[in-house]
C-alpha cells in the first residue's frame, strides 16, 4: 500500500515488485494505493473497507504499508485485517515527525502499534514515537532514490557548470506548527546569497532575492542538480541522529558534491572516503565556509573525479528497489538480494493496479 496521491507514483516500490514475480523470486504481487482512493473521490470508509476485502481475497505472506498520515486508518482497521488474513505487517514512515510540534499521525500510531516491524528515517526521536505507540521493533532506513525516476546519467566531463553552488528545498515559515529548524534554513541560504551571489541557483517554494530560480518538479530535481558543482540543503530535524533527506541520495545519484547539515551517526553511516564528495557542518555559517574553501582547493577534473565516486556510491547504498529487498527480509531471507538485483533490469513495467 504506496504513499501515493495525484499523478504520483511509487515507481520505486511498484516495479521492483513487478520485476521480482517476473523473476520467480515471489509469487505474486498487489497493490492498493488507500491515500490515491479517497483523494480521488467517494466515501472514505467504503475504500478502507475494501482493503480489508483485498487483503481478505489476496490472502498475502506480507503487507508493506507506507506513509498513512491521511488514510483515516485506525485499530479496528487493522484488527480486522489480521482476522481476514495471516500476514507479516511492515510499516515504513518516510515522514519525519517530532514528539510535540510535529507529532506522529493518528494512523501511523495505529500502523506502528499493528506492525511486526516499522522502519522510520531516523534512530532518535523518530524511533522513539513509534516505541511510545507500542512497537516492539523499530529499525532505521534511510532516505533512498528512485531508479526509474531519475535515469541514470554518466557524470558529466563537462569542464564549466552553470552554477557553483545549487540549493533544491522548499522556504517554509509557518505561523504555528511546522518543521523545526526552519529559520536555520532560512538563514543558511541567506549565508549562500551573501557569499555567492550569482554563483548560486536556489530551487523550491518561496525563496526572492539573487538566484532564486522557483519551483522545480520532483522528479527533475536531477536535472538542476547537474546544472552546479554542489548541492547544498540545511535539514530539518538537525539533531535526529542518522537523519538525511532525500536530498542527500538524490544529489549523490546525481553525481553532485553534496553539503548538508551534520546529524550524529554521521562518521558510522559515512566512511573516510566519501568525505571526497559529501560535506557536512554542525552550522551553517560553517557550511559555507566548507563549500566555499572546497570550490576553492578544487580542480573541475577533481569534482568531476568526486561526483563519479558519488553517484557510485548511492547507486551501492541507496537504491530504493534494495531497500525493497531488505525491508521482505527483515525477519529472514525471503528474496535472494543477489537474484534481485539482476532481475532490476528486465523490461518489465511495473505494477499498475491502484
Amino acid at each position: 500500500m504506496p504513499n501515493e496521491a495525484g499523478d504520483f507514483r511509487q515507481l520505486g516500490f511498484r516495479r521492483p515488485l513487478a520485476n521480482l514475480v517476473k523473476a520467480g523470486l515471489i509469487a505474486e504481487a498487489d497493490v492498493f494505493s488507500l491515500q490515491w482512493r479517497i483523494r480521488n473521490g467517494g466515501d472514505a470508509e467504503e475504500h478502507r473497507q475494501d482493503l480489508i476485502s483485498r487483503i481478505r481475497s489476496f490472502r498475502p505472506n506480507v503487507v508493506l504499508m507506507q506513509h498513512l498520515g491521511t488514510t483515516g486508518l485506525r485499530h479496528k482497521h487493522f484488527h480486522a485485517m489480521r482476522k481476514a488474513a495471516e500476514f507479516e505487517f511492515i510499516y515504513h514512515e518516510a515522514d519525519p515527525y517530532s514528539r510535540f510540534k510535529h507529532p506522529l499521525p493518528v494512523s501511523a500510531q495505529a500502523a506502528g502499534r499493528a506492525a511486526n516491524v516499522t522502519f522510520t528515517v531516523g534512530s532518535g526521536v523518530f524511533a522513539d514515537n513509534f516505541r511510545r505507540a507500542g512497537c516492539a521493533d523499530v529499525r532505521w532506513a534511510p532516505h533512498v532514490f528512485e531508479p526509474d525516476r531519475y535515469e541514470y546519467m554518466p557524470v558529466s566531463n563537462d569542464l564549466v557548470r552553470e552554477h557553483d553552488i545549487v540549493v533544491v528545498a522548499n522556504r517554509n515559515s509557518p505561523r504555528f506548527r511546522g518543521h523545526p529548524n526552519w529559520r536555520d534554513r532560512i538563514k543558511f541560504v541567506d549565508l549562500l546569497q551573501d557569499r555567492f551571489g550569482d554563483r548560486l541557483a536556489i530551487y523550491g517554494r518561496g525563496w526572492t532575492g539573487v538566484g532564486a530560480m522557483g519551483p522545480v518538479e520532483f522528479s527533475k530535481q536531477h536535472e538542476v542538480i547537474r546544472s552546479a558543482w554542489v548541492s547544498a540543503n540545511w535539514d530539518h530535524y538537525a539533531k535526529e541522529p542518522n537523519y538525511f533527506s532525500n536530498r542527500l541520495p538524490i544529489s549523490l545519484a546525481s553525481g553532485s558534491i553534496h553539503a548538508t547539515t551534520w546529524h550524529p551517526g554521521y562518521d558510522r553511516l559515512f566512511p573516510g572516503s566519501t568525505k571526497a564528495f559529501l560535506i557536512h557542518n554542525r552550522s551553517g555559517r560553517g557550511l559555507v565556509d566548507d563549500i566555499h574553501q572546497y570550490l576553492s582547493k578544487t580542480s573541475p577534473y577533481q569534482r568531476i573525479e568526486a561526483g563519479i565516486s558519488a553517484q557510485k556510491f548511492a547507486y551501492h547504498d541507496f537504491r530504493q528497489d534494495d531497500q525493497l529487498v531488505k525491508f521482505l527480509n527483515y525477519r529472514s531471507i525471503r528474496v535472494d538480494p543477489r537474484a534481485a538485483s539482476e532481475a532490476w533490469d528486465l523490461e518489465d513495467g511495473s505494477l499498475t493496479a491502484v
